[in-house]
């Protein structure tokens, strides 16, 4: 869809006014305001009226929408009121404390949701390349707290020296990542198993994972089967069945999958393990460094896999923008050859 069709869309025979504002808002940047004309002289609603209309639809609440956007409430609010008056039509109806959109709202949603895709696509390609046909611009990630730290940001000097011209902005979010989000370009994210068709999924890493402890855990003479039957067990969020999944595969029917502490961090279950706290079952890159320096002992040298891996996930018409397919084919480099083993070689 055009930018002449996104101007049929929204302003088709609406307003008999001779000009409009123009307000664009997109990840990481500043409000652009453009005074524009059609040229029937017909005005549209702008961008940011129809991104504050789609957010609320998919949140559900204007105070969800309004933190998706960075913005207060009361502006979106006011901008979703705004549309509707500007529309004549009632685009929202709260049903059981949320707004949902009404049949007019959902056949609007229907026709602006892949002009503003395609805008925004258009937009970002524009930002991402120089005359020289480099990729350029801003990069915002959302990406799990304890991979960004340990495993992404001491390799991301090698994006930033292929790709100078691209600043790489990151986020975590604890829980799944709503994709697409007005605030984010893509994520790295755990993956369980399914998939959204909506979304273009690029894998990077299984997830396998060591049972660790404190070293003087259970005593000197503390057998790795002894500390799995009689320590707590540390569970983390991203992953519940973890323990039980392990103790069906490698417990060989004397073990029990017993309840514990839960974490919503891995770098959590990383202190509460080198504490002394019980036995985590994490991933081998969070345990690495610690059974190294000798802070951790390692119950099991076998990496267990769990369903599922880390993936970087973009909805599907973005993942051929310059910025992403850049930072996508880095990501294939530092996982293939040597990088790969090298990370191998960390278990």
């Amino acid at each position: 869809m055009h930018y002449a069709a996104l101007l049929a869309v929204a302003g088709s025979d609406i307003s008999d006014q001779k000009s409009f504002h123009f307000v664009i808002r997109w990840p990481s940047l500043r409000f652009l305001s453009v005074a524009m004309k059609r040229p029937n002289g017909k005005s549209i609603p702008s961008v940011t009226h129809l991104s504050a209309f789609d957010a609320v639809a998919r949140a559900g609440t204007m105070t969800a929408a309004a933190r998706a956007l960075s913005l207060t409430q009361s502006a979106v609010s006011k901008q979703v009121a705004e549309l509707q008056a500007f529309l004549g039509v009632p685009l929202l109806v709260r049903l059981e404390g949320r707004l949902v959109p009404t049949h007019a709202g959902e056949r609007y949603l229907h026709r602006i949701r892949p002009a503003l895709a395609e805008l925004e696509e258009a937009t970002l390609q524009a930002q991402a390349t120089r005359e020289a046909g480099e990729p350029r611009g801003h990069l915002t990630l959302s990406v799990p707290a304890t991979f960004g730290a340990m495993w992404l940001l001491p390799r991301l000097s090698g994006f930033a020296r292929q790709h100078p011209q691209i600043v790489v902005n990151l986020s975590t979010k604890i829980g799944p990542v709503p994709l697409p989000s007005p605030t984010l370009d893509a994520a790295i994210m755990y993956v369980p198993g399914q998939r959204d068709p909506g979304l273009w999924y690029q894998p990077i890493l299984p997830l396998k994972v060591h049972p660790v402890c404190h070293p003087g855990l259970g005593g000197p003479r503390a057998s790795p089967a002894g500390l799995l039957r009689e320590q707590p067990l540390l569970h983390q969020a991203s992953t519940p069945d973890a323990w039980e999944t392990y103790v069906a595969a490698r417990g060989k029917g004397r073990l029990t999958a017993r309840a514990g502490p839960r974490y919503a961090l891995l770098s959590m279950g990383l202190e509460a393990a080198t504490a002394g706290l019980g036995v985590a079952l994490l991933p081998d890159y969070v345990v690495a460094d610690a059974v190294a320096r000798g802070s951790l002992r390692l119950l099991d040298p076998e990496p267990f896999a769990i369903a599922g891996g880390y993936m970087f996930v973009c909805p599907r018409q973005h993942q051929h923008a310059p910025a992403i397919a850049a930072f996508s084919a880095w990501l294939s480099g530092e996982l293939s050859g040597t990088a790969r083993e090298a990370f191998r070689g960390e278990c």
